[in-house]
């Protein structure tokens, strides 16, 4: 997925919670598709929703327009809603069967849409969808039971996100980040707050997301689900997750806990990272250009997860951004499964979304940008590039009843940060509260 800043995120819980209560509602029967699918030669109209800014949204009718010129007898209503809003609107929608043909989606919520029948499978699809330039560990990531439901548009991974003026303002060296350690972040954090008289905090912690959570179990060993979609999380490892990133409250290397949910649901050019009052924050590749246009006068980097010397190998992976779905509904699937493939293949969409839905997942659209990328753009293309090199077997995507994880997940989190509950007691009720959520929806 292409992640929202954190303060954003805060609002997948509501979203998730009503997206699944009004799938529940709505009866929808398992494995939707379209397997009978033609191409009209009559005028035919579909409808395409999105979530993003203003950005995305000029950008994407552009698209709409070059796919209209292409194929004049479809139409393509468009309707861009912010990230909130959204989940909200498609769940009133796809409960009241009348889902938008063409969809952007997000994985948290792939699998609880596509199991409940609201997804077409786009292999029935194949005739007017083309997906073989996507390699199959990022395609597989659009799969639920094997059938393919989601077409990933980008695909990024989660980095340290570095302000270099904070460091060259206070004379700090930053260990070598190709082989630096948790420990070594912890200290240079710790030097940047000490520096700077507390004005500057070294780091922002993670603790309240889930992309940082998988990572970090998976460099222990450990993941969040299997394959079948159960919970296989650790608490200890949890805990020790929850633990890390309060030693570094505790030890003033990052602020305080209030401090930290004062910055909760600020718009990006307001949040800490952006205003200089820390230096590192965990964030998802996809939002360094955003973050550096909130912060022009600061030259902002992204470098590699720290690891321990007992780290797994093959802990990182190319996640996808988001997703083009069609609507199980859809009473032109062959033309909204043209979209997407128009969408996702052709070269002049390429240079009109640029990396603003993440480094494409399509190789042929990273080439069409490559020489219209910007210095911010080319160091995400590093980190991209790294991570692929490095990357091991993708993760199970978030099952039916997992919707929920972050929002749980946040609420832990904000306990142990204000001391009400120890990484220890939040740890074990997270993974419990998950484990039946996910058991409850099977």
């Amino acid at each position: 997925m292409q992640r929202q800043p954190r303060s954003r995120s805060r609002l997948l819980g509501f979203a998730a919670a009503t997206a699944i209560s009004a799938l529940a509602l709505s009866g929808c029967a398992v494995g939707g598709g379209n397997g009978d699918a033609a191409l009209s030669d009559e005028d035919v109209t579909i409808t395409f929703n999105w979530w993003g800014a203003t950005a995305r949204d000029e950008r994407t009718r552009a698209a709409i327009d070059l796919f209209e010129k292409k194929y004049p007898n479809i139409t393509v209503k468009g309707q861009s809603t912010e990230w909130g809003g959204y989940w909200d609107k498609l769940a009133t929608t796809v409960a009241g069967g009348d889902a938008p043909d063409v969809m952007q989606f997000d994985q948290l919520y792939l699998a609880s849409y596509a199991q409940r029948g609201a997804l077409a499978d786009l292999g029935a699809l194949d005739e007017f969808l083309d997906t073989s330039d996507l390699s199959a560990e990022v395609l597989d990531q659009g799969k639920v039971k094997d059938e393919l439901y989601g077409v990933p548009i980008g695909v990024g991974t989660v980095g340290l996100m570095v302000n270099r003026s904070i460091f060259e303002q206070y004379g700090i060296q930053l260990p070598d980040a190709t082989t630096w350690t948790w420990d070594e972040l912890n200290e240079v954090a710790l030097q940047v707050t000490e520096a700077s008289g507390g004005a500057v905090h070294g780091m922002s912690p993670f603790g309240g997301d889930m992309p940082t959570l998988t990572l970090w179990a998976r460099q222990h060993g450990n993941d969040i689900y299997d394959k079948d979609g159960k919970v296989i999380l650790k608490p200890e490892v949890v805990e020790s997750y929850w633990q890390y990133a309060l030693d570094q409250i505790e030890s003033g290397a990052a602020p305080s806990a209030s401090q930290l949910a004062e910055g909760n649901g600020v718009a990006i050019d307001l949040m800490d990272m952006s205003t200089g009052k820390v230096a590192m924050t965990f964030q998802p590749s996809s939002v360094l250009t955003a973050f550096q246009a909130a912060a022009p006068d600061h030259q902002l980097d992204l470098l590699p997860f720290p690891a321990s010397e007992d780290s797994s190998a093959g802990f990182q992976y190319l996640k996808p951004s988001m997703y083009w779905s069609v609507s199980s509904k859809s009473e032109h699937p062959a033309e909204a499964a043209l979209l997407v493939d128009f969408l996702t293949t052709d070269t002049e969409v390429a240079k009109l979304f640029g990396t603003e839905r993440g480094m494409p997942a399509n190789p042929d659209f990273q080439e069409a940008i490559d020489p219209d990328l910007t210095p911010t753009d080319r160091i995400v293309a590093g980190v991209v590039d790294a991570a692929r090199e490095e990357s091991g077997t993708p993760p199970a995507i978030t099952p039916v009843g997992g919707g929920d994880s972050e929002k749980i997940l946040g609420r832990y989190n904000q306990d142990v940060q204000f001391g009400k509950t120890t990484p220890k007691e939040a740890a074990e009720a997270f993974v419990a509260e998950l484990t039946k959520a996910v058991d409850d929806a099977r």
